[in-house]
């Protein structure tokens, strides 16, 4: 019970406090994943059958546990676009994909150690055939969210090198996961066993998760919204980077803004794989611009192959990256090729209320900023935009002090958006919190989603 008030206090001071309402609505999914997760212990503790001994209850919890962690995980991966509000975007709805899986994991050992092997099997043959099968589902769901866990981890993936479509295929057997964790909980918890409505919750849990996972494999890439393009434009402006239009040949284009993102597949029957791609601008006729670093084998192999003309298609639009949610005064940092959002918001010419910003285009030296003299002629035609590049090969990389130097005192009010590389953004956010900025002003886009 403590623990629902807590997340009921910090809720009515997000709605009390004075935020954009859509980074108000932000924090609902996290937390009703939260209280929810609350309210299934206090069903668990309050309507457990008599005669169970609290470690067993313990044990047999964590089992539940991380089926609903699991089951949360599953319904964020489907993509479905209302959930992107209650999360503050796919790109977020992504990472608590992965938390929960990943956090669904540890509850496992305290669930097997407590509980496994504890059940009679019996005399009969077809009770001792179902408990060993109870067991082998609970074995192969443990041995298979491990490898899931570990190859997510990104120093082990670097180390692996393991290649998209092999990932994609282990990371679609996490649906299975549910599936034979629901069968070995029915069989063999004592608890579920002994309450019908704990039954009857647990295979709610089951039958979400499993929906989830029908839907992703067998729905969401056909309802999906999407529509036709062409490659009308192929630049490649530096030796790791390609600069493309596409030009929609459908009478309904994606109405897409700046700073949002999209999935990409170009080609026809032997298409180069789905990827999502940060839209870095829209022209009147619809086209949509994209901007791609050549960083693996895909996009090395679109960088080097790519030409006009080309069948696309563009999924979505998704992400909430978006300079509307804060106020008059911000800093816009971005590193590498994460200044695709800005040149979106920059070049967007319905925009005309942009803030009073200072932009830090960080690249390692001049040679790998090409879109330093496009943004220079952009600012000049909104007076409050402000440019300054930083190459780290001279400068070092970008600092706190540094954007203190520029800037002056940041006022409290002040929101600050970052792209770029996970270490930087993690760094500066840190830094930024540290010096006394609410995290509710600090954004960033979260775009490596493997």
């Amino acid at each position: 019970m403590p623990f629902l008030v807590a997340i009921a206090i910090y809720a009515v001071r997000i709605a009390r406090s004075p935020l954009d309402l859509r980074l108000k609505r932000r924090h609902a999914g996290p937390l009703t994943v939260a209280a929810l997760g609350v309210t299934i212990y206090l069903a668990w503790d309050w309507l457990q059958p008599d005669g169970i001994a609290r470690a067993d209850f313990i044990g047999e919890f964590c089992g539940v546990a991380a089926v609903y962690l699991m089951t949360c995980s599953l319904v964020l991966a489907t993509r479905l676009r209302p959930l992107e509000q209650w999360f503050g975007g796919l790109d977020r709805m992504y990472f608590f994909h992965k938390q929960y899986a990943i956090w669904s994991f540890p509850l496992l050992f305290p669930h097997a150690l407590i509980t496994g092997g504890d059940k009679e099997e019996g005399t009969a043959a077809q009770y001792s055939t179902e408990v060993a099968v109870a067991h082998e589902l609970g074995a192969f769901a443990f041995m298979i969210l491990l490898l899931l866990v570990v190859i997510s981890l990104a120093r082990v993936g670097r180390l692996l090198r393991l290649r998209h479509a092999w990932w994609l295929f282990l990371h679609r057997l996490t649906g299975l996961l549910v599936i034979a964790a629901l069968v070995h909980g029915w069989i063999l918890d004592p608890v579920i066993d002994g309450s019908p409505v704990l039954r009857a919750l647990y295979c709610l849990i089951g039958a979400v998760g499993t929906a989830a996972y029908a839907y992703d494999e067998l729905i969401m890439r056909r309802r999906a919204p999407k529509a036709a393009y062409v490659v009308s434009a192929v630049d490649r402006p530096a030796d790791d980077v390609v600069d493309l239009v596409l030009t929609p040949t459908a009478p309904a284009p994606l109405a897409v803004r700046g700073g949002q993102f999209v999935y990409l597949r170009v080609g026809g029957h032997r298409a180069w794989r789905e990827h999502p791609f940060t839209v870095a601008g829209v022209g009147p006729d619809g086209s949509v611009r994209l901007t791609v670093r050549a960083l693996g084998r895909g996009t090395r192999r679109l960088y080097a192959d790519l030409a006009t003309g080309a069948p696309a298609t563009l999924t979505g639009p998704y992400g909430m990256f978006d300079h509307t949610v804060g106020g008059a005064r911000q800093i816009w940092i971005a590193g590498g090729i994460g200044i695709a959002p800005f040149l979106g918001w920059i070049t967007d010419r319905a925009d005309r209320d942009l803030p009073r910003a200072d932009l830090f285009y960080c690249t390692r030296t001049a040679d790998d900023a090409p879109f330093l003299p496009e943004l220079a002629e952009e600012v000049e035609r909104h007076p409050g935009l402000s440019l300054h590049a930083v190459h780290s090969h001279r400068h070092g990389r970008l600092t706190l002090k540094e954007i203190l130097t520029v800037t002056g005192p940041l006022p409290a009010d002040v929101h600050v958006f970052l792209c770029g590389p996970a270490r930087m953004v993690a760094d500066l956010s840190l830094a930024l919190r540290r010096h006394g900025l609410s995290r509710h002003h600090v954004h960033a886009e979260h775009f490596a989603f493997r």
